[in-house]
C-alpha cells in the first residue's frame, strides 16, 4: 500500500448535492444553467438539501478527502460539515449584477455569517471551519460588490473563491455584451437595460477591480490567454481546475500545463453533483492525467494535496506528510509490490 496525504477538494457546492442524478443538459453551459435555476426555484424547498449534503460529505471522506472549500448560497451546509471530520472554508457566495443595493447586500451577508458562525461555535466546529463571503464571478456580480468583497478579504486575510473564464458565453458577455448568456440574463431580468460590458476579459475585469491577490482562488480558467495568465501570475493567484465538470458542461479544458508553465499554482476541485457524478478527487486526478498525459504524477498529486491545502490556508496542518502536521492520511492499495506508487494513486 501507499500512504499519502489526505486530499483537499478546493471547490465544490455541497448544497447542490440533492441534484445528483437529475438530467441536466450536457455540453450546453447556458442550457445547463437555465435548467439548474429552474430546479432550484421549483424543487429546492421540498428537497432534502441537508440530508443530501450529509451523504455527499460521507462519500467524500470515504474516498480520502480531508478538507474542502465548499461554496454555498444559503449556508445550509454548515451543520453537515460541522458534524463531519473535515476541515476547510465555507464560502458564502454572493451574486447580483444590478449595481444598486451593494452596501445593503454586504450588511445582509455580514448578518448571515454571524448567525452561521454561531452555529459553528455551537457545534464545536469553529476550529475546523470558518465562513468567508465571496463573489460568484465577474459575469454575475456587480463591480461595487466585487470591490467590496475584495476589500473585505484583504482586510480579513481570508481567501476569495471566484468562478472566472469558465465559458465562452461569459467571455462574450464581458467583452461585447452579447451572446447566449446576455440573452439569458435579459430573459430573466437579471440586468438593467443600460448595462454596459467592461469590454475586457473576465480576468482583466477582476484585476481592474482589485479582486486578484495571493488569496484569490481563480476557479475554472478555461478561457484564458497569455495576458490573463500574466495577470494571475503577477497577482500570485491559485487556479482551481475542475476537469470533469468542464467536460460535462462542454466549456473546454483548462490549459493546465500552460498555467503551470506560467508559474501559477494549480489546485483541484470537483465542482458539484449538478455537473459531475461524484465528488471523488481520485477520479478528478485520473481525468486530468488523461487530458494531459505529459503532466507528471507528482504534479497532479501535489494539486490534490499540498496546493489545495495552501489555497485554503491549511498548509500548517494538512497537504503533506511532515512532523507536526495532522496525521490525516489515505491508504491506497498497490496492485503489486513492484507497482509504481505515483502512477497508481493518479490512476484510481
Amino acid at each position: 500500500s501507499v500512504l499519502m496525504p489526505g486530499l483537499v477538494n478546493v471547490h465544490t457546492h455541497l448544497e447542490l448535492s440533492w441534484l445528483e442524478g437529475e438530467d441536466l443538459p450536457a455540453g450546453d453551459y447556458v442550457g445547463w444553467l437555465r435548467r439548474l435555476l429552474e430546479l432550484r426555484e421549483t424543487r429546492e424547498k421540498t428537497a432534502d438539501v441537508v440530508g443530501a449534503a450529509r451523504q455527499a460529505v460521507e462519500k467524500m471522506v470515504r474516498r480520502g478527502t480531508v478538507a474542502v472549500g465548499d461554496v454555498s448560497n444559503t449556508l445550509s451546509t454548515v451543520a453537515p460539515l460541522a458534524d463531519s471530520v473535515l476541515r476547510g472554508v465555507i464560502f458564502h457566495e454572493i451574486y447580483r449584477i444590478r449595481p444598486e443595493g451593494a452596501e445593503q447586500r454586504m450588511e445582509q451577508v455580514a448578518a448571515q455569517i454571524v448567525t452561521a458562525d454561531e452555529e459553528l461555535q455551537r457545534l464545536n466546529a469553529r476550529t475546523r471551519f470558518f465562513i468567508a463571503p465571496t463573489p460568484h464571478g465577474p459575469h454575475t456580480t456587480s463591480p461595487a460588490l466585487l470591490k467590496a468583497l475584495a476589500g473585505r478579504a484583504a482586510a480579513s486575510r481570508e481567501p476569495l473563491s471566484v468562478h472566472v473564464a469558465e465559458s465562452r458565453a461569459e467571455v462574450e458577455l464581458l467583452q461585447y455584451g452579447t451572446g447566449e448568456l446576455a440573452g439569458f440574463y435579459k430573459e430573466r431580468d437579471f440586468m438593467d437595460d443600460g448595462w454596459q460590458p467592461p469590454a475586457m476579459s473576465p480576468v482583466a475585469h477582476l484585476d481592474r477591480l482589485g479582486v486578484l491577490s495571493p488569496a484569490t482562488l481563480a476557479v475554472h480558467c478555461v478561457q484564458v490567454d497569455r495576458q490573463d495568465l500574466a495577470r494571475l501570475q503577477e497577482r500570485r493567484c491559485t487556479v482551481v481546475t475542475c476537469p470533469r465538470s468542464n467536460a460535462r458542461l462542454g466549456v473546454g479544458r483548462a490549459p493546465v500545463p500552460t498555467i503551470l508553465g506560467a508559474g501559477i499554482p494549480v489546485a483541484l476541485g470537483t465542482d458539484s453533483l449538478a455537473s459531475v457524478p461524484d465528488l471523488d478527487l481520485f477520479a478528478e486526478r485520473a481525468t486530468l492525467r488523461s487530458d494531459y498525459p505529459q503532466l507528471s504524477a507528482a504534479a497532479v498529486i501535489r494539486m490534490a494535496t499540498l496546493n489545495g491545502a495552501k489555497a485554503l490556508g491549511l498548509e500548517d496542518d494538512l497537504g503533506s506528510l511532515a512532523p507536526g502536521k495532522l496525521a490525516r492520511m489515505v491508504r491506497v492499495p498497490l496492485p503489486a509490490p513492484s507497482a509504481d506508487a505515483m502512477e497508481t494513486v493518479t490512476a484510481c
